[in-house]
């Protein structure tokens, strides 16, 4: 069945939108992520869909386990998380600039917030959960090609 161009654009809305529920929403986005995927994998590969969706739900739950985790140690550093309103605008500003440009408009505009810090390894707990989740945002957009 050869797919358009307007079907390929939905899908593609529907990936990005998955990628953003993962980023803003934390777990309950990883869910939400992996409802829209599991419902593209039985649409696209239907005749060998338990093949796909196995191994899936497997890395679902694997990293919706880590990133709960990162949260309990970010937690523990007593780490403001102020991040989340800006990874939320570089998500924005990345769906309309090139990723480069909205870097720099992202550090220029939010940035990540004057939180006074003791060490690096409270640095890198504090933003280890918010760096998971835009791997995962990513890697849900590759995966979804791949599916496609």
């Amino acid at each position: 069945m050869p797919l358009t161009f307007l079907i390929y654009l939905i899908i593609e809305g529907l990936f990005l939108l998955a990628a953003g529920m993962t980023v803003v929403a934390g777990i309950r986005g990883i869910t939400g992520a992996a409802i829209i995927l599991s419902i593209l994998i039985w649409l696209a590969r239907q005749e060998n869909f338990w093949v796909w969706e196995i191994p899936f739900l497997l890395c679902v739950f694997t990293a919706a386990l880590f990133l709960l985790w990162l949260s309990q140690k970010a937690k523990q550093n007593d780490f403001i998380m102020g991040l989340a309103g800006g990874m939320t605008s570089l998500v924005v500003f990345g769906s309309f600039l090139s990723p480069f440009i909205a870097l720099i408009v992202w550090a220029l505009v939010s940035g990540t917030g004057l939180v006074k810090l003791s060490g690096k390894k409270q640095i890198f707990w504090g933003i280890a959960p918010i760096l998971w989740r835009t791997l995962l945002g990513i890697s849900w957009i590759i995966f979804g090609n791949v599916l496609v």
